[in-house]
């Protein structure tokens, strides 16, 4: 009997003690669930602190850093049609790019067309992203910064030639960065207009064409680090163009960056870049 009583006793009090709190469920992180298949919106995403949520990339998405990792699916043109299949991601995001192979993705999974072309689309496909990725405010903010470039240009805007690349005066051809596009949008920020002003189907000049195009600044974006080499070449491979005003009042400039090319928000920099050298210029 007293083993009966001891026995119920333990069992009254086992049922009166509080049970030992369970521990909290470790904070559920974001399933990475979505392909950029566009390096710009691939930069876009990581920018605003959700690289978490791409599974992939595409062969050219390598900034920043920490997408590099990530595996390759191909492009929007050429994609990786088997292997986005196997990895199933939930969305695929890509630009409006002509020639984007948009049909064939869908068959796979939901596609998010981004537009990326001018400053009202980049503006708004960044508002979409941040939407996307539970990042309102940030993508909102980001979006923001581009605003500056839509500004009215004044009446007395100074004209200046954006060169790509500094192999103009060896080749005889020079590339040039034409008005509408994201690159040309950058003037507005500083105040300047494109000195080609006019719809041109190939942006190129003869060195013909260039002297006649006299403009009152030249800047040369080269894709490639800092070299300084590079900016005390450049007036040497200008020399036998001395006409030009922008040689003869010395504003001819190189500005030198691996992503200064890219469309992504690290244009915002090479943007910063240009309009600090324009606006020293200005005040010569």
């Amino acid at each position: 009997m007293r083993g009966a009583v001891t026995g119920a006793l333990l069992l009254l009090l086992a049922a009166c003690t509080p049970a030992a709190p369970k521990p909290a469920p470790a904070a559920s992180l974001p399933v990475a669930d979505m392909i950029s298949l566009s390096p710009a919106i691939t930069e876009t995403v990581a920018l605003l602190g959700a690289d978490n949520r791409l599974k992939g990339r595409s062969d050219w998405c390598n900034e920043p850093a920490s997408v590099r990792a990530l595996p390759a699916f191909g492009t929007s043109l050429t994609p990786a049609l088997e292997r986005i299949a196997s990895a199933r991601p939930a969305r695929l995001l890509i630009d409006g790019s002509l020639g984007n192979q948009r049909d064939q993705l869908e068959a796979l999974a939901p596609v998010e067309v981004l537009p990326w072309l001018t400053v009202e689309e980049v503006m708004e496909s960044t508002r979409r992203i941040g939407r996307l990725v539970d990042r309102d405010a940030a993508a909102a903010q980001l979006a923001e910064r581009f605003r500056p470039w839509l500004r009215p240009l004044p009446a007395e805007a100074q004209a200046v030639l954006l060169l790509i690349g500094d192999d103009g005066p060896e080749t005889g051809t020079f590339w040039f960065v034409k008005e509408g596009s994201l690159h040309g949008a950058m003037l507005r920020a500083a105040g300047w207009r494109n000195a080609v002003a006019e719809p041109v189907a190939t942006p190129s000049l003869s060195a013909e064409a260039l002297l006649r195009l006299d403009p009152e600044a030249i800047v040369v974006l080269v894709a490639k680090p800092d070299a300084e080499a590079d900016r005390r070449g450049l007036e040497e491979a200008f020399a036998k163009f001395g006409g030009l005003r922008a040689v003869r009042s010395r504003r001819l400039a190189l500005l030198a960056d691996p992503n200064i090319l890219s469309t992504g928000p690290s244009l915002l920099a090479t943007s910063e870049r240009l309009s600090a050298l324009l606006t020293q210029w200005q005040t010569q």
